[in-house]
């Protein structure tokens, strides 16, 4: 562990995916400074327009960094958090399935 209390890798790949994932965190950061940024996210956007509006902003994100986002956000969620989302999306295949 580094004196800054965050864990070193020995990888240049892995020291890459973790900037761009601060990248990540930095956008949705922004959009409670930038009205335009905020309006753009109130609503759900493709991973295609997540990666460009970073882009526009000089941000370096990827698929993975989308992705690993919510990951992370599933592991630090309750599990009856994880129980609902769980039933509404079997909601949604049930429905899918029948058709």
């Amino acid at each position: 562990m580094s004196s800054n209390g965050l864990v070193e890798w020995n990888c240049d790949r892995c020291a890459l995916l973790f900037m761009s994932l601060q990248d990540l965190d930095t956008l949705l950061k922004q959009r409670h400074q930038e009205r335009e940024l905020a309006e753009r996210l109130s609503e759900p956007v493709s991973v295609e327009t997540l990666i460009e509006l970073g882009r526009e902003r000089g941000l370096s994100i990827t698929e993975n960094d989308v992705i690993s986002a919510q990951l992370r956000e599933d592991s630090e969620a309750p599990s009856e958090e994880l129980q609902r989302r769980m039933a509404d999306e079997s909601r949604r295949l049930r429905h899918f399935i029948q058709g």
